[in-house]
């Protein structure tokens, strides 16, 4: 029991270590390219293609962890992987080592590193849901998604560092690269801290029930994928400044209190228990649609600001006891593979596709439509989960009626 209690304490450490690491580097990339002189096309070249790359390493983790029967092997991998992004980027300018490194590491990682925790992801989940006990699940999910959020949104803070200590270029050069030898020394740290984690190693068998249960979440995140791509925070904030004429710092101070809204995990668990694990899923993820759809309607900054700042506390308190859900329903030894292939392929590459859409919409037709959009694609999101899950309860609710 004493094991169990560090290592569930472990993996949660590492998840906020790494999305410490991811807030940094996804925050800071397309600022510290455009500082070396890259030009925007070439920052927006290996943002996409990182971001497609970890959708990648997010199916091949997840998949090749079952398999193997080992998800520790990944877990220290993908460390390793991220220590070698800042040594890369401490040590080198030239764009094609730079472009490497960013797709080694998890760059532009799908579901931004925090909450979804990139392709550190699936076993890291995998081996959580491995610790904890039904009962606990979902506050030990919660927990941890608290931690991956909080964590990346200091990461991302630490990415205004350099151009805030520094007013000369070749200064503000070194204050990056100082970072990202820090990010280097977390990824160390993280291989540390892997390798001390105890593992029971997983044989997988082929079952059909898990192969539908996996297709079905990864149908439903599809959907959710395509949907919030639309959306990318570096367009909503732009449509916040287009419709409401504010500058950067109103909207920057928005941004934060939403993820300040994250704290809402701390009430997940209890909600679930509530209403029951799908309907909780699902009412939450309908109230925070409806909260995206009312965006446009509202004629004011400050009132559509605390809009956005509710719906991103309704959007947060769902995610991590769809997580857990997913790790109750599926049998263990599938566990890496599912939240690897719904994640990887179901959420990552959707994601990355329809932010070029959403911008040539917003540009050419309508700055209102993505967002009409993607709703309309995170209701059918709902619909399908309440239409493929409903009748399936997670353990712990086995005993109610």
């Amino acid at each position: 029991m004493q094991t169990q209690r560090r290592d569930i304490a472990m993996l949660i450490a590492l998840r906020g270590l790494r999305s410490f690491g991811y807030g940094f580097v996804n925050t800071a990339l397309g600022f510290y390219l455009i500082a070396l002189g890259y030009k925007t096309f070439q920052v927006g070249i290996l943002i996409t293609a990182s971001g497609f790359f970890s959708a990648f390493l997010i199916i091949i983790s997840g998949v090749l962890a079952d398999r193997i029967g080992s998800r520790k092997i990944f877990l220290i991998l993908s460390s390793f992987l991220t220590a070698l992004l800042g040594i890369i980027f401490a040590s080198t300018t030239n764009f094609f080592l730079l472009l490497a490194g960013a797709l080694l590491g998890g760059a532009g990682s799908a579901g931004g590193g925090g909450p979804g925790g990139g392709p550190f992801g699936p076993v890291q989940q995998a081996l959580l849901a491995d610790k904890v006990s039904d009962r606990d699940r979902n506050s030990i999910f919660s927990f941890n998604a608290l931690a991956g959020t909080v964590l990346f949104s200091f990461g991302a803070l630490l990415a205004g560092l350099p151009s805030l200590l520094s007013s000369y270029r070749s200064m503000e050069l070194e204050i990056y690269k100082l970072l990202f030898i820090l990010i280097a020394t977390l990824g160390l740290a993280s291989i540390i801290i892997s390798a001390m984690i105890k593992e029971m190693r997983v044989k997988q068998e082929h079952s059909r029930g898990n192969s539908k249960l996996i297709g079905k979440f990864t149908m439903t995140s599809i959907l959710n994928g395509f949907g919030m791509g639309l959306i990318p925070l570096s367009l909503l904030t732009l449509w916040f400044s287009i419709a409401y004429k504010v500058g950067e710092f109103p909207i920057s101070i928005m941004v934060w209190a939403s993820n300040i809204a994250a704290i809402s995990y701390l009430a997940a668990s209890k909600l679930a228990s509530i209403l029951g694990t799908v309907k909780m899923i699902v009412i939450t993820r309908v109230l925070g649609v409806a909260m995206l759809a009312s965006l446009p309607a509202i004629p004011f900054f400050p009132i559509a600001s605390a809009v956005y700042v509710f719906r991103g506390a309704l959007v947060s308190i769902g995610m991590p006891i769809r997580q857990s859900y997913m790790m109750g329903v599926v049998d263990r030894e599938h566990r890496s593979t599912a939240v690897g292939v719904s994640s990887g392929l179901g959420w990552g590459v959707p994601y990355a596709v329809s932010p070029v859409i959403s911008g040539y919409v917003m540009q050419e037709v309508s700055d209102n439509l993505p967002i009409y959009a993607s709703a309309s694609f995170l209701v059918a999101n709902s619909i399908l989960y309440w239409i493929f899950f409903h009748d399936i309860r997670p353990p712990e609710e086995m005993g109610h009626s």
